[in-house]
């Protein structure tokens, strides 16, 4: 297999007491979803243009297998136990299990029509898919590989959070705007929550009680109660936000602005954006390595996978369009003034702050 790193290029490369981008390493076509393995040390990326899940080495950067699944392969979940992980395969009605050392194919699981989502419960042994195209939510059984029962949510089912100390699931719900809650013992659905446009991907934060919705034709976060149900807030983000991982421990939330090419990094304490990170094109989900201290962000429209280094310090915005008289001594410069057409000089305020007001008139 032919192992091609991309450097990362910019002035975040060479800010050393902030982030840095470790490398862009090609995956295949239109990665999404990304799990992490810390134990085992490998990320696996769900690529759904290629319709295969690449397991990467996370201290090489490079691939160690590439697997067939279905068609369209957007959320990827890893079953430490068993060893497995679950696809939903969006354009076959599928869900596809494999075996996360080899990548070879334990079975193929039939669930309701375009999964989009899937929810995880280890706990319980049981996977949550939301079926996109249905509105309903499948229970899959992660032991023995067979389907639960089905329960219904609202156009658009996709994105699967569950708490575990309620033992509630919350599913984003992309063409109602809603999250639908639900019991994932007895799989009874509870009780609806509206929030905005377009939500794309649901996070629990059980420490802090706390549910986040990443409303993607919004272009905001919303904070969820997980007692009342309330929305606590709001926080505005960069252009459709769609995937999303949390690190509770330092209260941070990382948010992949897929129509900007970057990551918010949102300080979940304070309530607010701390900084941004440009990543590649279109990132569609990302994930911690909690050893190496890395995030890792899947670009679907760059088809790489980008690492990041100590992604939670605020570091210099790398930008390709940068104009090369950025950071240089402004030129010297004289033009009469507008009272008797004194010459004035750039001399004048050398060392000084001022405000150049360029006026043209036709």
């Amino acid at each position: 297999m032919e192992q091609r790193h991309t450097p990362a290029e910019g002035p975040a490369c060479s800010v050393t007491p902030f982030h840095r981008i470790q490398v862009h390493c090609p995956v295949g076509k239109g990665p999404e979803a990304v799990v992490i393995d810390p134990d085992g040390r490998r990320a696996f990326v769900a690529c759904s243009r290629g319709n295969t899940v690449v397991a990467l080495d996370l201290g090489r950067a490079a691939p160690v297998w590439r697997a067939g699944v279905g068609r369209e392969p957007i959320p990827i979940v890893l079953d430490q136990p068993t060893g497995r992980l679950f696809t939903a395969d969006a354009r076959s009605d599928t869900v596809s299990v494999l075996d996360a050392d080899t990548g070879d194919r334990v079975t193929r699981i039939p669930v309701g029509a375009y999964p989009a989502g899937l929810g995880h419960a280890p706990g319980l042994r049981r996977l949550f898919v939301g079926n996109t195209a249905d509105g309903t939510i499948t229970a899959v059984d992660t032991d023995r590989l067979t389907v639960l029962g089905t329960l219904v949510a609202e156009p658009g089912a996709g994105s699967i959070a569950v708490d575990p100390a309620s033992g509630r699931g919350y599913c984003a719900n992309f063409l109602a705007g809603s999250v639908t809650v639900f019991d994932t013992r007895t799989l009874r659905p509870l009780g609806r929550i509206a929030v905005r446009e377009g939500p794309c991907k649901a996070v629990v934060n059980p420490y802090a009680g706390h549910l986040y919705v990443a409303n993607s034709l919004h272009g905001t976060i919303s904070r969820v109660s997980l007692d009342t149900g309330a929305v606590l807030d709001e926080v505005p983000v960069e252009r459709a936000p769609v995937g999303m991982c949390l690190d509770a421990a330092s209260r941070r939330l990382y948010v992949c602005n897929r129509g900007a090419g970057t990551v918010s990094v949102l300080d979940t304490g304070a309530g607010r954006e701390s900084h941004r990170i440009v990543v590649g094109n279109a990132p569609g989900d990302c994930a911690l390595d909690p050893v190496a201290g890395t995030l890792v962000v899947s670009n679907a429209g760059s088809g790489t996978v980008t690492f990041v280094d100590r992604p939670w310090l605020p570091g210099r915005r790398a930008s390709s369009a940068e104009h090369p008289l950025v950071g240089r001594r402004l030129p010297g410069f004289e033009l009469p003034d507008l009272r008797g057409g004194r010459i004035r000089t750039s001399r004048e305020w050398s060392e000084k702050k001022y405000v150049i007001n360029f006026f043209a008139s036709w």
